[in-house]
């Protein structure tokens, strides 16, 4: 999940297909939910912890052991594909057709295919959807809400960018009647903002957990660990923050070393800091990167440096490359992240926003998800046409039965 933008341009998209991304936030301590669940998911991580602690490097040396089993049981519990959306309550009524919805898009495969997915929905719907792709310079997002107020839709959607950054687009918005939904953001809303939960803090910190736990349980408690990411964006500190916690307190002498990178490193600088970290210290074992595109380039690297051999890389949405390094034999492993079905729940959220319907089941429902990895991939739930983890095979009918369409 990163706001990663490259063009410095604002340009209305039609209501066809972008490549596009979106994420990146700052958390606000938004409560974790109590589903089932991720009651299920407490319940079993409750029972493994021992101590807690979160730092960007953490030399073990403790001498206390590792709870292997109790990391084990975390990621057996995620080993099977989901079967349904988390969602269990329908709307009050089949929403009505006619709403005009905009996204603000940043130029990333993973927010191109969201939207697409919003797209999708929409058509279903019969709302018309259109994109405004978002530059790169300091006031981009600003200039993209104002853009997005000025055609007066009925609703404007947003990946990434914190609220705060936005809080005078969104008073304008809010005046002109027009509803405001987040995703993939950090914040907790303020007036305006109908939800931030999607994709948020308490979906975030899950799954850094979720990748700990495996990561110590795979290594029988014996992991040296190099955490990529960009701490640019505080929604994928949430991740690091929650993966290293969790390391800490279930193998305490593990150890956990975070290496920023900036936006611009992506697959030109990135790689050669990943052989560096690893030549500086062979003994790491682990490469986990907090979301997929940052392992762009990579593995060429590590080849041509002979050091393919020597981590197993995890980490959290995993890009279709990512996958398909995973069925070619990659011995990785990654949280699936459902980008279609997130990309129906902006718009489930929207419909009982316009409905009139109570928010809470929407904002308690996460997505659904999976560990993956060599075992389980090859059955895991992949779109066929851009090779994105879905995790749910029939999820539009599932929404269809929801909306009561």
């Amino acid at each position: 999940m990163t706001t990663i933008s490259s063009a410095n341009i604002f340009q209305l998209k039609p209501s066809t297909p972008v490549r596009g991304s979106a994420e990146s936030q700052h958390p606000r301590g938004i409560p974790v939910k109590t589903t089932r669940w991720t009651k299920a998911f407490v319940a079993v991580v409750a029972a493994s912890l021992f101590a807690t602690a979160c730092s960007s490097s953490d030399e073990g040396g403790t001498g206390q052991a590792a709870d292997v089993s109790g990391a084990q049981a975390v990621a057996d519990q995620y080993e099977a594909a989901p079967t349904n959306l988390v969602l269990e309550t329908p709307l009050s009524k089949a929403p009505a057709a006619g709403k005009y919805v905009i996204s603000i898009e940043t130029p990333q495969p993973i927010s191109s295919a969201k939207d697409d997915a919003i797209q999708e929905a929409a058509d279903l719907l019969g709302w018309r959807y259109q994109r405004i792709l978002m530059g790169t310079d300091a006031e981009a997002a600003p200039k993209a809400m104002d853009q997005a107020i000025a055609l007066k839709p009925d609703a404007i959607h947003f990946s990434g960018t914190p609220v705060s950054m936005l809080a005078k687009q969104i008073e304008s918005a809010k005046n002109a009647g027009i509803v405001v939904i987040a995703d993939s953001v950090g914040d907790e809303p303020i007036p305006g903002v109908i939800s931030t939960s999607l994709d948020g803090t308490a979906q975030v910190q899950e799954w850094g957990k979720m990748v700990a736990s495996q990561v110590v349980a795979e290594s029988n408690g014996d992991a040296n660990v190099a955490l990529f990411s960009i701490t640019d964006y505080p929604i994928l500190n949430v991740f690091t923050d929650a993966f290293t916690a969790q390391m800490k307190a279930q193998c305490p002498d593990c150890k956990v070393e975070l290496v920023n990178q900036q936006v611009t490193d992506l697959g030109t600088k990135t790689p050669q800091s990943v052989v560096s970290t690893l030549q500086r210290d062979p003994s790491i074992n682990y490469a986990v990167f907090s979301f997929g595109d940052l392992v762009l380039g990579v593995d060429a690297a590590l080849r041509g440096a002979s050091l393919q051999d020597q981590v197993t890389f995890a980490g959290q949405t995993p890009t279709p490359d990512n996958l398909k390094s995973l069925k070619d034999g990659d011995n990785s492993v990654w949280v699936g992240f459902p980008v279609q079905i997130l990309g129906w729940r902006v718009l489930d959220m929207l419909a009982r926003e316009f409905n009139g319907d109570d928010l809470k089941p929407a904002d308690d429902a996460f997505l659904p998800t999976q560990l993956l990895n060599k075992d389980n991939i090859e059955a895991a739930v992949l779109d066929p046409e851009t090779g994105f983890y879905v995790g749910v095979e029939d999820y539009q009918d599932q929404f269809k039965a929801l909306w009561l369409k």
